[in-house]
């Protein structure tokens, strides 16, 4: 009871904290929502329309098991797509695919009652989407270790882990959701990638690769190669780390000019 209003003022913290550090990124981000939350309610009532056709007649809260569940299933195997490479893009890949080609049929069907789209099989589709969704979120859960090295579980402590001699085991124990995972860093995609140093927390690796002038794009592949994370955790570590360092040296052009 009483951690809720510290878990709070956390959270305010972390969005300011993520307003001031990428404004770009936020403004982004509200508009995409905005539009996402109309888009998305927009294609649902569609669906709902389809539902209601006296072939297909799937009312009450059965339609919404179809109306809305597959637009959240498409956003989904994006995201799965983002963070995987190779084959193991293929499963959410054809998620995406079958799922935006039943939205827009039935956006189609929606528009004109005697169109060609709205003679296709509805009633049987209906049907048929509610276990599909399901078994296509299982797949895409069961599937996401696929090809990827198991690591021990993360602590909860967010703290690098030692050794009982004391010595630091050279992991990245944080715990998940934008924080640093428990990994072993790995070499750099490339010798002329920077790299990190044993024990060194991610969000440090990068702002001393900062400090040492790294360009853009050999961070982002160390910073994917060596601790694991999708681009879009690293490229917000970059820009933190760049506005810190932005921020010391206005400080310190302050104080040379200062009284």
């Amino acid at each position: 009871m009483h951690d809720r209003p510290a878990a709070s003022q956390d959270f305010r913290q972390r969005l300011a904290d993520w307003i001031h550090d990428d404004p770009d990124g936020a403004v982004i981000a509200v508009g995409c929502f905005v539009l996402g939350i109309s888009a998305f309610s927009g294609s649902a009532s569609h669906i709902l329309r389809v539902g209601a056709y006296p072939t297909v007649h799937v009312t009450n809260w059965l339609v919404w098991t179809v109306a809305g569940s597959l637009e959240a299933l498409a956003a989904l195997a994006t995201w799965e797509l983002r963070h995987r490479s190779g084959i193991r893009k293929m499963l959410p890949g054809l998620i995406f695919g079958v799922s935006i080609a039943f939205i827009i049929l039935a956006n189609l069907a929606a528009a004109d009652a005697s169109s060609w789209a709205a003679r296709l099989p509805w009633a049987q589709a209906y049907a048929v989407v509610p276990p599909l969704s399901f078994l296509s979120i299982a797949a895409l859960l069961e599937t996401r270790s696929w090809g990827r090295r198991q690591q021990p579980h993360p602590q909860r402590s967010g703290r690098v882990r030692h050794r009982p001699g004391g010595a630091m085991d050279g992991r990245d124990t944080t715990t998940r959701g934008g924080h640093d995972r428990a990994l072993t860093p790995k070499p750099p995609a490339k010798p002329s990638d920077p790299t990190a140093q044993p024990g060194e927390l991610r969000r440090d690796a990068v702002a001393r690769w900062v400090r040492e002038g790294r360009d853009w794009q050999s961070m982002v592949r160390a910073g994917q190669s060596i601790f694991e994370v999708g681009a879009t955790t690293i490229k917000r570590d970059i820009r933190r780390a760049r506005s810190a360092a932005e921020r010391l040296d206005d400080e310190a052009d302050r104080g040379a000019t200062g009284p």
